[in-house]
C-alpha cells in the first residue's frame, strides 16, 4: 500500500459515514459549466465522492451554486475529497465557498507554492483555501501516488512540475507520436505545476491533466508512453493551444473527449485540429461553443451551451465496469454510449 493510502485511510478511521447514494453500479461524473474554469464532481458506486477544482469565486456565487446543484443531484452531502489541480484563480479561489455549502473531509493538492512565476499572486489565490481547511487533513500529491477511492483507482501522473518515473502496468512502449511539433508556448507558469490524473474503473480509463502545459506533456510522453491508451480524455487547459500537444492526445487514443471551455476562453482552433486528427476519436463534446473557432465547433448536439449567455448546462458521464460509458448533454439530454 502506498504512503498516501496509509495516511488517508488512517485519517478516515474516526470519520462518521456520510449519506450519499449511487443508484446503480456506475461511476458518475458531472463536468460543471464554470464559464472557462474547472469543476468536476464524481461519485463512485460505493458512495465516495470527490470534487476536482471549483471554478471562479464571486459572480453572485454563480459557480458555487452550479457545483452544489450537481452534487445535490447525486445526493452528495459531503465530499470525501476536494482536489485542487493547481493554484490559478479559476481552480482554487472558489474552494472555500463550495466547502461552506458541502464540506470536505480531506483536501488534496500539489503542496507549497514554488518560486518563480507569480508566487505572490498565486498565494493570494490560495488565501481563503488555506484558511477554510483549518484542522482538517491536507495531503500533498506526488507522481505515482494513488488516491484511495474504493472501487476507483486514481493515479497521479503529474504534480508540482514532475512526472511519473515508471510506466504503468501494460504501458511503456515507444510513443509513435514523440516527434510531433513542439511549438513555443511562452513562459512557464502555474499551469506547469498541475496535478494530472488517470482514472480507472473496471476496464474504463480516463485521463485529466487540468491545465498542464506542453512542456510537461513532452516530459511525460517522450520517448515512451508510460500511460497507455484511454477511453475518455478531459481536454486540457480549456482547449488552449499551450496544452494538448499531439504527442499526448494522439498517443492516448481516446474514443471521446470533453472540453471545459468558455465561449471566449480556450477552444483554440489548433486544439480542435489536434483532437479531430486523433486516431480513434469518435466525438468531441464541449461545455461551450467557441466564438474564436466557430467554424471548428462540434455538432450542436454535442455542445452543452451554444450561446455565450447560457443556462449553465453540464455534461455528465455514466461509466460501467465493462468499460462502456455514456456521455449526456444536459441541455437537450442527447446522449451517446461508447
Amino acid at each position: 500500500m502506498k504512503l498516501i493510502q496509509k495516511i488517508l485511510l488512517v485519517g478516515f478511521a474516526t470519520l462518521v459515514p456520510v449519506a450519499v447514494g449511487s443508484a446503480a453500479d456506475t461511476l458518475e461524473i458531472t463536468v460543471v459549466d464554470t464559464e472557462g474554469g474547472k469543476a468536476m464532481v464524481m461519485l463512485t458506486p460505493d458512495g465516495q465522492s470527490m470534487l476536482v477544482d471549483a471554478g471562479f469565486p464571486g459572480n453572485n456565487d454563480r459557480d458555487t451554486k452550479r457545483i452544489v446543484a450537481a452534487a445535490e443531484a447525486l445526493k452528495i452531502t459531503q465530499f470525501d475529497y476536494m482536489l485542487v489541480t493547481h493554484y490559478d484563480f479559476d481552480h482554487v479561489a472558489n474552494i472555500a465557498s463550495v466547502d461552506a455549502k458541502i464540506p470536505a473531509k480531506v483536501f488534496l493538492d500539489r503542496g507549497p507554492v514554488q518560486p518563480g512565476g507569480n508566487p505572490g499572486g498565486i498565494q493570494r489565490n490560495m488565501t481563503t483555501y488555506l484558511k477554510c481547511i483549518g484542522e482538517r487533513k491536507r495531503v500533498t500529491l506526488k507522481p505515482g501516488d494513488e488516491i484511495p477511492l474504493k472501487g476507483l483507482k486514481v493515479t497521479v501522473l503529474t504534480a508540482g512540475g514532475e512526472v511519473i518515473k515508471k510506466p504503468l502496468p501494460g504501458a511503456g512502449k515507444p510513443n509513435e507520436f514523440a516527434n510531433a511539433p513542439k511549438p513555443d508556448i511562452g513562459q512557464q507558469d502555474e499551469n506547469a505545476q498541475c496535478i494530472g490524473l488517470l482514472y480507472e474503473f473496471g476496464k474504463f480509463r480516463m485521463a485529466d491533466f487540468a491545465d498542464l502545459l506542453q512542456t510537461q506533456e513532452i516530459a511525460l510522453m517522450t520517448p515512451d508512453n508510460p500511460v497507455g491508451t484511454v477511453d475518455l480524455f478531459m481536454v486540457s487547459h480549456h482547449g488552449a493551444f499551450r496544452s494538448n500537444n499531439p504527442l499526448l492526445v494522439h498517443a492516448l487514443r481516446p474514443k471521446a473527449a470533453i472540453m471545459n471551455n468558455g465561449a471566449r476562453k480556450g477552444g483554440d482552433a489548433i486544439t480542435f485540429d489536434t483532437l479531430k486528427a486523433s486516431p480513434g476519436l469518435q466525438d468531441l463534446w464541449q461545455l461551450h461553443a467557441s466564438i474564436s473557432a466557430k467554424d471548428k465547433n462540434a455538432p450542436a448536439d454535442f455542445i452543452a451551451n451554444p450561446e455565450e449567455k447560457c443556462e449553465a448546462k453540464a455534461i455528465t458521464v455514466s461509466v460501467r465496469r465493462d468499460g462502456t460509458f455514456t456521455v449526456t448533454n444536459m441541455r437537450n439530454h442527447f446522449s451517446k454510449t461508447y
